[in-house]
């Protein structure tokens, strides 16, 4: 009975490994602020959804295969903005429950950005040198988002897209040396 017990309290233990590893979870607590937010938004696609999705775009148009290439390597994509009619809706112990996923050593914050009632962070995940994940956590007095893209993100691929599907022209990529990718490209 010792030896299963012991079994038992070893695969809990190693259950949250499992998950940093994968990624992170949106908490009970953060997926409850819809019920006091004005307005909110839940956005999961998980890894069947992504391919489903990549199968509908085409691979004869550059940018869609840009597009497909990318969405073929992430396991998934978890977006929540919660916006309140005033402040104090959210604690700072709500997005504490998603900082404490990201102090694992594979996450690396990048950025930490703090202003008058704003907060953001940027957290990256690295696997064999590659990114494996991003979040980006963003708190406002009255709103409060997390993106969470899990998965292999290729910097270069990304920067190809710059200017479709709402992605931002020039951005930079490790080639570029301080530059941008369109200066890269040129």
């Amino acid at each position: 009975m010792k030896k299963i017990t012991l079994a038992l309290a070893c695969a809990v233990l190693m259950l949250p490994a499992a998950a940093f590893a994968q990624g992170i979870t949106i908490p009970a607590r953060i997926e409850k602020l819809s019920e006091k937010a004005r307005e909110s938004v839940n956005i999961t696609l998980d890894g069947a959804l992504l391919q489903l999705a990549g199968a509908f775009l085409n691979s004869q148009d550059k940018d869609q295969k840009a597009a497909k290439d990318i969405v073929s390597k992430l396991k998934g994509i978890h977006v929540r903005t919660f916006e309140f009619d005033k402040e104090g809706e959210y604690s700072d112990a709500d997005v504490d429950a998603i900082r404490s996923q990201l102090k694992s050593p594979p996450w690396t914050r990048i950025i930490d950005s703090k202003q008058k009632n704003e907060h953001t962070q940027i957290f990256v995940r690295q696997d064999k040198g590659v990114f494996a994940g991003i979040v980006i956590l963003a708190a406002e007095s009255k709103e409060l988002s997390i993106v969470s893209i899990d998965g292999e993100i290729d910097l270069k691929q990304l920067s190809r897209l710059g200017g479709s599907f709402g992605i931002p022209s020039g951005l930079p990529t490790e080639s570029s040396k301080g530059g941008t990718a369109k200066d890269s490209a040129e």
